[in-house]
């Protein structure tokens, strides 16, 4: 790495950490009904965007131990936030799903980061805003290339 670019890395590393500091405080407040570990919020979205797997293929999803996933899962279950259920093709697998109360909490979660990142929003002058989305775009695509090289399809 060249010096230009470790200087840009830190100086990014610098003002997300920044960001973070000052924005989560105010939005944990907004946000203190739903008390959810990070990888409880992880395994909720990935039950919303996976459908029903079984907790190996959770496991494998997450990059967790399956015992690990396994406890997890039973912790979101406990909660109301997911369900077990027989396969209907093979009764002996038992595949996972997110529950309505999960789906309705993760999309309280969604909403909160939403609101927290609309409220920088409001504070842009229109030049601002412009350079803004043009950046948010070019993160969105680098996202989904990190999704495609990284999650199994399916």
């Amino acid at each position: 790495m060249d010096d230009r670019h470790t200087d840009d890395r830190e100086h990014l590393l610098h003002l997300l950490a920044s960001m973070q500091r000052d924005l989560m405080p105010s939005l944990m407040r907004m946000h203190d009904g739903d008390d959810l570990r990070m990888l409880d919020s992880v395994m909720l979205q990935v039950l919303d965007r996976s459908g029903a797997p079984t907790v190996k293929e959770l496991a494998a999803l997450v990059g967790r131990s399956v015992s690990r996933t396994s406890r997890i899962v039973e912790g979101l279950v406990r909660r109301g936030l997911a369900e077990r259920y027989g396969d209907e093709a093979d009764r002996r697998i038992r595949r996972i799903r997110i529950s309505p109360e999960g789906a309705a909490t993760l999309q309280r979660i969604r909403q909160v980061r939403i609101d927290g990142q609309m409220a920088l929003w409001n504070q842009f002058t229109p030049e601002e805003r412009e350079i803004v989305l043009h950046s948010m775009e070019i993160y969105a695509k680098a996202a989904r290339r990190i999704r495609d090289a990284t999650d199994p399809p399916g």
